[in-house]
């Protein structure tokens, strides 16, 4: 007899902006401490989303995964945000691009904060030729080339 098992349900989980960064809410439930969460999000078949919530407005500002890739929803506010790519120069549109760690996963977050469109070619101009970018958190990006001459791109430029 073979017992099959569910897939585990998507979870998400709901942060109030005066919570710290490690703690959630999830409705219903309760805040949950950071190193529950931790735990939750290395069990197998979980997929954990959290979303920064402005707790007078009830508005989403921020989702992040603990996986590499995004989700649906931070995508879309990537690309939207983004509107090509985010290479000096470059206007590939962004919904042709691929969305790039400015801190390469695992030790930056997959997060619209740390994510930007680079179409196929400056995705990989930036991981072998040498190119070094930084992100603020409103999106300006600085890029600094091989030579060390400065570039910066804002969202929607």
């Amino acid at each position: 007899m073979t017992v099959a098992t569910a897939p585990a349900p998507p979870v998400t989980l709901i942060q109030s902006g005066d919570l710290g960064l490690g703690d959630v809410v999830v409705p219903g439930v309760g805040v949950i401490p950071a190193a529950e969460i931790a735990l939750l999000s290395r069990a197998v078949g979980t997929r954990v989303t959290r979303a920064l919530v402005d707790p007078a407005a009830g508005t989403v500002l921020e989702t992040m995964t603990h996986s590499y890739r995004p989700t649906a929803a931070i995508r879309r506010l990537v690309v939207t945000r983004d509107q090509h790519c985010r290479f000096p120069g470059c206007t590939m549109p962004a919904v042709r691009c691929d969305l790039d760690h400015v801190i390469a996963w695992p030790g930056g977050i997959t997060a619209a904060i740390n994510l930007h469109c680079l179409c196929r070619h400056h995705h990989r101009a930036k991981h072998e030729s040498g190119w070094v970018v930084t992100m603020t958190v409103d999106g300006v990006c600085t890029w600094t080339s091989p030579s060390g001459r400065l570039y910066v791109t804002r969202p929607g430029d």
